[in-house]
């Protein structure tokens, strides 16, 4: 066989190759474009929508408001103004909440008081055993307690953890109320079992995740508070020896930032439409946050923080906390022997447009008439001047003039007959005869 017969047979194969080659190659790069083009198409359409969302206020799922978006959501409010709830037959979260106690017509007479002087909102605690005792009775009455405020024109802040008071809670009769004793009944949640057990811990995310897809797009439910106080030390509490039943600080402070962090995931997972937060309430978290308090004021879609000092320290705490550029709210004040009362407080959170939750609503079960120190001090009777709470379980107030004030500051107008002052007789106002607001 001769070279150019050689040459001949390489070539010819070599050119076939290289057509189907390029062939191949034209056909791979006109779907290559084909793919390009498509995802350059579902970015910007994924970036149109980014900026619809926020324009319109939308919340980004899945991922921390932005100041704009919780802005937005705040507006669409009026001033709220309300209270910490639990009613007055219940201790504890766990009695407001399991089958045997639930009490809806405690709870729909109470809120009818709150509705009489304006307040359109209520903070109201949950608890995870209730959950796990009976996860589809614990939603009915989730449901039945939002039927009924929703009634009264009041949105519901819910309180998923808390980490305040006994560290021990159980199911089932809870204690009877210790005379004279500040929250003597009240219970964390989760206790100290879970808190303390990176792995049992885990095991509340489908607590967190089920209550927050169930509730995700319910209009009744103005936002989440995934965690009260969670390094809360309980430092007064259980007498002189009691604090050995309580985690030791730093270590508490350590599992309550683990399952703080997890629960904010948890949250951004359900992706729920109501803004999820934890508010600030010890310390100089404005200057020199701990670890917990960045990831409160880092994560949270609007910014809470409690404060039970004087209106001067309640300013400067406002004015800081605006400085991150996010709705301001103030979910817990008021502790009259604290300096922290209506009179003076109110108007500054009015002012500043911070809605406000001030602490108990009907005296009862809970006993925080009395001060924080009547876990270490003996009261024999009611004190002179109530620390917490606004009206008698008859609906009569503990001071007419304040609730007149938060009737004026509320928009509720029509002053009551009776001016009079803290610890007098006041008149007992109805809640069934009060028209919706």
């Amino acid at each position: 066989m001769s070279y150019a017969c050689r040459s001949v047979m390489l070539v010819i194969p070599r050119t076939r190759k290289v057509r189907l080659l390029i062939r191949d190659k034209t056909a791979l790069g006109a779907k290559m474009v084909l793919r390009m083009r498509i995802a350059v198409f579902t970015l910007a359409l994924l970036l149109a929508g980014l900026a619809l969302a926020a324009e319109s206020g939308e919340p980004l799922t899945g991922h921390r408001w932005t100041p704009e978006q919780a802005q937005h959501w705040y507006n669409s409010y009026p001033w709220l103004v309300g209270c910490n709830f639990i009613p007055s037959t219940a201790i504890n979260q766990l009695e407001m909440w399991q089958a045997e106690t639930f009490d809806p017509a405690t709870i729909d007479r109470e809120l009818g008081y709150a509705q009489s002087i304006g307040m359109n909102t209520m903070r109201v605690f949950l608890h995870d055993i209730a959950w796990r005792e009976d996860q589809e009775g614990f939603y009915s009455r989730v449901d039945k307690y939002l039927e009924i405020a929703d009634r009264h024109g009041v949105k519901t802040l819910f309180v998923i953890f808390d980490a305040v008071w006994h560290p021990n809670p159980h199911p089932g009769k809870q204690p009877a109320p210790v005379p004279g004793v500040h929250n003597s009944g009240w219970v964390q949640s989760p206790g100290r079992a879970y808190l303390e057990s990176p792995e049992k811990q885990d095991e509340l995310k489908p607590y967190v995740i089920g209550l927050l897809t169930r509730y995700k797009n319910d209009h009744r439910i103005l936002a989440w508070d995934l965690f009260n106080e969670p390094d809360n030390p309980n430092r007064q509490a259980y007498g002189r020896d009691g604090a050995r039943i309580e985690l030791n600080e730093p270590d508490k402070a350590k599992f309550a930032t683990q399952l703080l962090e997890k629960t904010f995931a948890w949250a951004r997972e359900a992706q729920p439409s109501q803004p999820v937060t934890s508010g600030v309430w010890l310390g100089d978290y404005l200057t020199h946050p701990t670890a917990l308090q960045r990831l409160q004021l880092e994560q949270s879609d609007v910014i809470t923080f409690h404060n039970y000092d004087g209106p001067d320290e309640l300013r400067k705490r406002i004015e800081g906390l605006k400085k991150l550029g996010r709705p301001v709210l103030c979910t817990e004040y008021m502790a009259r022997g604290n300096h922290s009362t209506f009179k003076d407080n109110l108007p500054v959170l009015k002012q500043f447009h911070v809605a406000a939750w001030s602490w108990g609503l009907v005296s009862g079960k809970s006993n925080t008439i009395y001060p924080w120190d009547s876990w270490v001090k003996h009261y024999s009777s009611e004190p002179t001047v109530w620390f917490h709470d606004i009206f008698r379980a008859d609906g009569a107030p503990f001071s007419t003039a304040e609730v007149q004030l938060i009737r004026n500051l509320s928009g509720r107008g029509n002053a009551l007959q009776s001016s009079s002052e803290p610890g007098q007789n006041s008149p007992r106002l109805s809640a069934t005869s009060v028209s919706p607001p």
